[in-house]
């Protein structure tokens, strides 16, 4: 069985309260930007919603973190 990629995280960054992330969906070739915690509040808007909901749970602890933060804002000098 062959898994397809469907979604990827482009970046993220650290606002008041909660993080924004930025991820491509590669199905529907679209970008798609929101606030990570507010996305299980939203009705579903979007047909992808819930593989979308599944696809950050499984990289809750690195978006906590920071892993996809930008190099400026994880104040790295390029």
């Amino acid at each position: 069985m062959t898994s397809i990629i469907r979604f990827k995280i482009l970046s993220t960054e650290k606002i008041p309260d909660d993080r924004r992330i930025h991820v491509f969906d590669m199905l529907n070739q679209r970008h798609l930007s929101f606030n990570f915690e507010s996305i299980k509040r939203s009705p579903q808007r979007y047909e992808g919603q819930q593989a979308l909901t599944l696809f950050l749970d499984t990289k809750k602890a690195k978006i906590e973190r920071g892993f996809y933060d930008s190099d400026d804002e994880k104040g790295l000098v390029s």
